[in-house]
């Protein structure tokens, strides 16, 4: 009877994803610039379907929702995406740093010149 009602959490998540990386000042602007016109969308008082109409009017602007998150998610570069999904899920995600050396060469500093080519 509930089985209906399991995409509801799975809404939730995305919404929150899709916040997460609308803060996110590596996201494309034109990928928020998606992610703004769908909210725009849902509260511009004009819509293709009125909202008056009982079910249908409801439908029309939640499957604007949906398609305006799933275009806007596609539109984000997918490693990104990848990092505040694990960010979500509570996996660490992984640093790219310089793997240390054990032994000598560990605390050596290495000094050069540099000089510009034109």
């Amino acid at each position: 009877m509930f089985d209906r009602f399991k995409i509801l959490p799975q809404m939730w998540r995305t919404g929150r994803l899709a916040l997460r990386l609308l803060r996110d000042s590596r996201v494309p602007m034109a990928a928020k610039f998606i992610f703004g016109a769908t909210v725009l969308y849902l509260v511009s008082p004009l819509d293709v379907v009125p909202d008056w109409l009982p079910v249908i009017g409801q439908a029309d602007d939640l499957m604007v929702l949906l398609a305006g998150l799933n275009l806007f998610l596609r539109s984000c570069p997918r490693w990104l995406v990848n990092e505040h999904e694990d960010a979500l899920d509570g996996r660490p995600t992984p640093e790219f740093s310089a793997p240390r050396r054990e032994g000598r060469d560990q605390d050596r500093t290495i000094d050069g010149q540099y000089r510009r080519v034109v």
